[in-house]
């Protein structure tokens, strides 16, 4: 109940304080006005000095500095305001004619000047936040926040001071009292007051939050980074975004999932089947965090019955192979006469028949003609060895999620040409990006065989050729990748349906996923764009960052004309009560937009 009553105390209290002055006339006739004027002075400065803390402090740091921020057009009417209003009350306190110091129009006087501060205060503090979880340090993400309408704010804020001092002393000049010529002056203040630039960014980004739903998160503006949505990014020109015209789709699982999928075993002669899987999944689990071969681990860990061996001494070659010494306890059989356990040891070696060449082991032509085979059938092969001989082939399925092929599609549609930079033997490769939409004849489009180094130089030499490179790849496999890229996308795996594992293709696909939503906002200091699921997804967030560079552009547009109107109304002899109503209403209708969610 605490941080409700956190957050409602300050719009309340605003709210008070324009009220009350109007009170005390309706209340009790004049003789009230005085003292509701004053409570209604110390509830505003109450509000200022506890919700507007953190923007008198940017603002009076930015003047030292020499320059205009954002806070400092809000301090300057907030400031005026309350300082006026606190003036004059205090005259009407010590003056001879008492109440009748203070203007009887409650519009054109003072009495009403302390909530106009109090409510600028709370909804300038109000229309910043973006209702994401701290990114990093408050203060760095209240400046990134900030960074457009700092830019336009020193724009307009020194006219509009200029503005106010005129009309001001044109008043002043015409005969019009002070308690009537100050305020005109400082409704041109509340006017130019920046909450509409405000609230233009945080505005667009919790829009883009509710676009991307539970799939997408693009990166919140910090000073010092790059900023790949654009948010910030001058006004004229597409932005990064807007240039993106090819998407490597890097790694072993970014169209086929993170399933296990089933592994077909094909033994040499006398071989058991059960021990050909135990091995092989033993020394598969000694691959690195990030290896290509977690596909085979994942894979092989799902097809043994019961518990795997541990290895020891595992020895990962990237792109070629991984072998190890596993060792498993052996009871004796009925026919052992008595004997103890043994402990048999094996020096296990997985991968590709060229690397076991180098090791000296020969593939038997009957599993070379297996082998063969499995190619042609479009299947990811692995070679078995132990003990100095090859054992038997491994055949893994590397079949399209079924959201990959509808998702290449919609990256076509995006105006981006997906590439598959994949370690897959070149048959599995074509065959799977046959069947996820791809043109497997296109050398451009699929480029198989490449570890992660490999894949990391063609996002680079794609970029030295012309393009504009999205890489869209999991981070625990593709570091390197998404570091070359003109735009990152970290790819998590598709959700897991139940009864399947994640992102397997035979899971029932109208199962909703239950587990925790793990695309949270992007890490403090990134600038990457963050997506779960597969191509799909990856289209989604280049759109998605597509319309929220856009849609600053238009908030600041609006918000532009706005404090233009204000000033205007202002100049025109508008109250600075009714001038008010022109930014708070206009931050509150930004901050209110927003697109409908992606389906």
């Amino acid at each position: 109940m605490r941080p409700v009553l956190r957050a409602v105390a300050p719009p309340v209290a605003a709210l008070f304080a324009l009220l009350l002055p109007l009170a005390g006339p309706a209340l009790a006739g004049a003789a009230w006005a005085p003292p509701c004027a004053a409570a209604a002075l110390l509830v505003a400065l109450a509000v200022v000095a506890t919700t507007g803390r953190p923007g008198l402090r940017v603002a009076g740091r930015g003047l030292r500095e020499g320059t205009v921020t954002a806070e400092t057009g809000v301090a300057a009417a907030v400031l005026a305001a309350l300082g006026w209003s606190a003036a004059v009350l205090a005259v009407a306190a010590v003056s001879p004619a008492g109440p009748h110091a203070v203007p009887a129009d409650p519009l054109a006087g003072p009495v009403l000047l302390p909530g106009v501060a109090a409510v600028l205060t709370v909804v300038a503090a109000a229309v910043q936040r973006t209702g994401r979880p701290a990114d990093g340090d408050p203060d760095q993400v209240r400046a990134g926040l900030r960074t457009v309408a700092d830019r336009w704010s020193a724009l307009l804020t020194p006219p509009a001071a200029l503005a106010a001092v005129a009309v001001t002393a044109f008043a002043a000049g015409t005969g019009t009292p002070w308690p009537v010529a100050v305020p005109a002056g400082i409704a041109v203040l509340v006017g130019a007051c920046p909450v509409p630039l405000l609230a233009a960014l945080p505005a667009a980004l919790r829009a883009a939050d509710r676009a991307g739903g539970d799939t997408v998160r693009l990166p919140s503006p910090l000073p010092g980074r790059r900023e790949p949505v654009g948010w910030t990014g001058p006004a004229g020109g597409p932005g990064l975004v807007g240039r993106v015209d090819t998407v490597a789709l890097a790694g072993p699982d970014v169209l086929t999932g993170t399933g296990p999928g089933t592994v077909t075993v094909h033994a040499g002669r006398g071989e058991d089947p059960a021990l050909v899987l135990r091995l092989a999944a033993s020394v598969a689990a000694g691959a690195r965090p990030g290896s290509d071969l977690r596909v085979a681990e994942r894979a092989l860990a799902g097809a043994v019955d019961g518990p795997v061996p541990d290895v020891a001494e595992a020895d990962e070659q990237p792109g070629l192979g991984v072998s190890g010494l596993v060792a498993e306890l052996r009871e004796p059989g009925p026919g052992d006469g008595g004997a103890t356990a043994t402990v048999v040891a094996h020096a296990v070696l997985l991968g590709g028949p060229d690397w076991l060449a180098e090791h000296g082991i020969r593939v038997p032509p009957p599993l070379s003609v297996e082998r063969e085979r499995a190619v042609a059938e479009g299947r990811a092969v692995l070679v078995v060895a132990w003990d100095g001989c090859a054992r038997a082939v491994l055949a893994l399925p590397r079949a399209p999620h079924p959201a990959a092929r509808p998702g290449v599609a919609e990256l076509a549609a995006a105006g981006v040409a997906p590439v598959l930079l994949t370690p897959d033997d070149d048959g599995a490769a074509r065959a799977l990006a046959a069947a996820s939409g791809l043109d497997p004849a296109d050398p451009d489009a699929v480029r198989p065989g490449l570890d992660a180094a490999a894949r990391a130089a063609a996002v680079a030499g794609l970029r030295v050729r012309g393009r504009t490179v999205a890489v869209a790849a999991d981070p625990a496999t593709d570091e390197a990748a998404l570091a070359a890229a003109d735009l990152a996308v970290e790819l998590l795996p598709w959700p897991a349906a139940d009864g399947a594992g994640p992102g397997s293709a035979d899971g029932p696909d109208d199962v909703p996923d239950a587990r925790p939503d793990p695309v949270v906002v992007p890490a403090p200091g990134s600038e990457r764009i963050c997506a779960r699921g597969g191509p799909a997804e990856v289209a989604a967030a280049l759109l998605i960052a597509r319309r929220a560079r856009a849609q600053v552009r238009s908030y600041v547009r609006a918000a532009v004309v706005l404090a233009v109107a204000g000033v205007v109304l202002a100049v025109l002899g508008t109250p600075a009560v009714v001038v008010a109503a022109v930014p708070v209403l206009g931050a509150l209708g930004l901050a209110a937009r927003g697109p409908h969610r992606r389906s």
